[in-house]
């Protein structure tokens, strides 16, 4: 409740568009270690609905950051799953060892990147920012933290690939009608 009131406080005051969710996680195995909100399950929904409800209400957009957390996770975290990541390359913040990711579990955080967008827009909001940065998206991006040899690493091209799959789910999951970004 404080959260979105302090978001409709900055809507009274004339502001366009605010965002919100710093990281909100998308599947079970990106743990809610920095508070981040949960836009992998169903019981979102009516939260978001509430929240932009009051924000449409004054006059402004609202928008979610949505994140995988990949090997930058805690695997002794909310439900005690290992990390994962593009390669088995050690993270430096929390210090585990990432599982290399294979096919099954790539489409599976597509899938969840695809339902979590579902979610927010089920939820009223006016978009949802991927953020790639250090996290899942940009694990694969980097060269110094996707040392696969298959079509998801090596090349510019083929680092791109896990990003540019997230997009395509997410704009088959919900259409043309929702504003998406990246960080």
């Amino acid at each position: 409740e404080r959260y979105q009131l302090y978001h409709l406080e900055k809507a009274k005051g004339g502001i366009g568009l605010s965002m919100f969710g710093g990281s909100s996680n998308v599947a079970p195995d990106s743990p809610n270690i920095f508070r981040q909100l949960n836009v992998g399950t169903d019981e979102i929904i009516p939260w978001l609905q509430q929240f932009s409800a009051r924000m449409h209400e004054e006059g402004a957009a609202l928008m979610v950051q949505i994140t995988h957390l990949g090997r930058r996770g805690e695997p002794y975290g909310d439900q005690w799953l290992p990390t994962i990541g593009p390669s088995a390359i050690r993270e430096t913040l929390h210090r585990s060892f990432p599982k290399e990711m294979d096919e099954h579990d790539i489409r599976r955080v597509v899938k969840a990147y695809a339902a979590a967008v579902r979610r927010c827009r089920d939820g009223g909001l006016d978009g949802v920012e991927t953020l790639a940065g250090g996290h899942l998206i940009g694990q694969f991006l980097s060269p110094a933290t996707n040392r696969r040899t298959d079509r998801y690493g090596g090349s510019l091209e083929n680092r791109c690939r896990f990003g540019l799959e997230v997009f395509e789910a997410i704009r088959r999951e919900v259409g043309d009608d929702l504003r998406v970004g990246m960080r």
